[in-house]
């Protein structure tokens, strides 16, 4: 893969992280969302009411949360038992919003918040507003999950979009209803809104679920190479990992945006990523779709010991097993070769980092690691177990942390159960703290 598409895809999966606030521990854990957003086109605003369940560590006097600084704020009321109150706020820099809790509410370790709103998002560009983590659009802790339930208002003649499963839509006057809901945790939520003329859809139907594709510039043939590859690809995640836990994985094109930007049950894909699908090139696609399972499924601490080998180099290996299935053993040679080719020109060099040792991958040779120098050591993995233990060994970690945070010392916890010689985990282990290129299995 090209250095250029490793920025893509890096900026596909990191999109909306702030590492200072991640690097900051909060007592707080944001459970749930119920959110009702009113998109208001003449005033190019959203008007929003989010209700916030949270648990706290007792004696709690302050917490921060991101939300935008241009919002303007009504009213943040707490709610815990049969108390209610007012929370003081002020902006602690740019989109930090810090809360006071008053003391009566100090040592109540669940709490209510809810939100009153207005954020500017300004009018339509190319017919299509797109809100993600990094619009800050909703009150959220940065290394979190929570389930949510959206519902979004606009006036008729426009269409919303999100993450997770899609409820309902309902119309009423002027109005048009949208409901969106997840009730397992996800990452992020993202909101777009368009106009109900600008897409054209296409569904593929699968056993127990759907691809739906939003798209307004990609060709006939376009559409159905792109809607079949992603079927074959969402086939063999689901047989060989588990049962994807939304009714539908929606496909979205969004005009000017590079890459793609994955969410639970949501693909967003750059105009710019439609024109490599149209000759072809699928790679960006088959890795944000097993991204569905691993990293938008079961979920990684950011930051924690081996966060980048879990994020990148594991659903690139997964995306390699596809193409194994699909294009034959000798593409999956040639694709792992490929990146285990790019990683030895700096293997050995002052610049080369072990890939547990990789804190952030933004240089090239960061990169290679994790992408080249990953999934060759995941390989070496599961050949040594046995490609039977491998498969169990995914669907065991899958079956047990969808919806949840799956840390390193897990994962390697759970392959030891099919670790038979004992040995596969010390040597992984190995793999990853030391440089250079590991030996092949003897």
């Amino acid at each position: 893969m090209r250095w250029i598409s490793l920025k893509i895809i890096i900026l596909i999966l990191l999109v909306g992280l702030n590492r200072n606030v991640y690097s900051q521990a909060q007592p707080v854990e944001i459970t749930s969302y119920d959110i009702h957003a009113s998109f208001n086109p003449a005033g190019g605003e959203l008007q929003v009411s989010a209700s916030l369940e949270l648990n706290k560590a007792d004696s709690l006097s302050e917490f921060v949360l991101m939300l935008s600084s241009a919002a303007k704020i009504g009213v943040i009321r707490a709610v815990a038992g049969k108390g209610s109150v007012k929370l003081t706020y002020e902006f602690a820099g740019k989109d930090s919003l810090r809360l006071t809790i008053p003391p009566e509410l100090a040592f109540s370790r669940s709490m209510t918040v809810d939100f009153k709103y207005t954020i500017p998002i300004g009018e339509p560009m190319g017919s299509v507003v797109m809100l993600d983590r990094g619009n800050r659009w909703y009150p959220l802790i940065m290394d979190q999950i929570a389930r949510f339930k959206l519902t979004a208002s606009v006036p008729k003649g426009y269409v919303t979009y999100a993450s997770g499963d899609f409820i309902e839509k309902s119309e009423t006057g002027r109005q048009a209803r949208f409901i969106w809901e997840s009730k397992i945790p996800v990452f992020k939520l993202p909101l777009i809104i368009a106009k109900s003329d600008f897409y054209r859809d296409a569904t593929l139907p699968l056993d127990s679920n759907s691809i739906i594709f939003h798209y307004s510039s990609v060709d006939q043939e376009t559409k159905e190479k792109l809607l079949a590859e992603a079927g074959n690809a969402f086939r063999f995640y689901s047989g060989h990992i588990g049962e994807y836990p939304h009714n539908n994985l929606t496909l979205i094109e969004i005009p000017g945006m590079e890459g793609t930007d994955i969410a639970s049950g949501l693909l967003m894909i750059g105009s710019k990523s439609l024109e490599g699908f149209k000759q072809g090139y699928y790679d960006e696609l088959l890795l944000s779709e097993a991204c569905q399972w691993v990293a938008a499924g079961v979920f990684f601490k950011f930051q924690g010991k081996g966060f980048w080998f879990l994020q990148l180099s594991l659903p690139h290996y997964l995306k390699l097993m596809y193409v194994k299935q699909s294009r034959g053993t000798i593409a999956f040679d040639q694709n792992l070769k490929s990146g285990l080719d790019a990683f030895k020109g700096i293997a050995g060099t002052e610049k080369e980092v072990a890939i547990m040792d990789v804190d952030f991958p933004n240089t090239r040779e960061k990169a290679t690691a994790i992408y080249g120098k990953g999934p060759y050591v995941i390989d070496l993995v599961r050949k040594q177990i046995g490609d039977e233990n491998w498969e169990k060994f995914l669907q065991d970690i899958y079956k047990n942390f969808l919806g949840k945070i799956l840390t390193y010392d897990e994962f390697v916890s759970y392959l030891s159960k099919y670790d038979q010689d004992r040995t596969a985990v010390a040597r992984l282990n190995k793999m990853l703290t030391e440089k250079g290129v590991p030996e092949e299995n003897k």
